[in-house]
């Protein structure tokens, strides 16, 4: 009886992962082609999981940067530096980009509605 429902739970886990890496890959496909209408979309139907979901994968860039040097200082250092290399400078530039693009499409979402 427990196994049964173990694998029914299974189940619905698989399926609400894939339709919601279903919904969230064509979500930041259309990002970059209708902006406007994808926002307007997700934030009309209120999907708390596909904003969540594209915020984070929004912030992903910087959050791998961020670990990988702090596991890298670690291994090669045995201690976190504070200075900063081109890289940093690099990857501060595009995640600014990045933000910036959704907040003005946010923004213009949220002024019409």
């Amino acid at each position: 009886m427990i196994e049964k429902r173990i694998k029914n739970l299974w189940k619905l886990t698989v399926l609400i992962g894939v339709r919601q890496s279903y919904f969230l890959g064509r979500n930041i496909y259309e990002l970059y082609y209708q902006p406007y209408l994808t926002l307007k979309e997700v934030i009309g139907k209120r999907d708390k999981s596909q904003i969540f979901l594209i915020t984070v994968a929004a912030l992903t860039p910087v959050i791998v940067y961020l670990l990988a040097r702090l596991i890298w200082d670690v291994i090669k250092y045995h201690r976190v530096l504070m200075l900063t290399g081109n890289v940093f400078v690099v990857m501060a530039v595009i995640q600014t980009a990045v933000l910036a693009y959704l907040g003005y499409w946010t923004l213009k979402v949220l002024n019409k509605l």
